[in-house]
């Protein structure tokens, strides 16, 4: 897949994007025969509420990604999902979401320290 390079507003840097197929990703009904974009530097330099590359709430670049699979390593906790049932290794997308490998579902988490010991909860379903 051939990598661009474009500036991003919000993190006043260049990024390194990728473009996919439309509704390349499983699960992804095609809205319009135009290509997605993916963002390969999305992280926690996407602070903002919107994301400049396609105007849309950035938490959707985090899923573009994660579905895509163009990042090798993310940061992921064990539970069960809330969608499918299984017991799966979460990716984390952001500090309030993580989505669910088995079944491309996006989910509120929280992690918390309780006596030394680190804890993470789902909160719910993100719908």
């Amino acid at each position: 897949m051939e990598v661009h390079h474009a500036y991003c507003s919000a993190c006043d840097s260049p990024v390194r994007i990728a473009v996919t197929p439309s509704g390349a990703y499983s699960g992804q009904a095609p809205v319009a025969d135009q290509p997605d974009v993916v963002c390969l530097d999305f992280g926690e330099r996407c602070t903002g509420a919107m994301c400049p590359m396609i105007g849309l709430p950035r938490i959707l670049m985090g899923i573009r990604l994660a579905q895509s699979g163009l990042r090798d390593s993310w940061q992921t906790f064990k539970a069960p999902c809330q969608s499918c049932g299984m017991d799966v290794d979460f990716e984390v997308l952001d500090s309030k979401y993580a989505l669910c490998p088995a079944c491309n579902s996006r989910h509120r988490w929280l992690k918390f320290d309780a006596e030394g010991d680190a804890f993470v909860a789902l909160v719910s379903d993100a719908e």
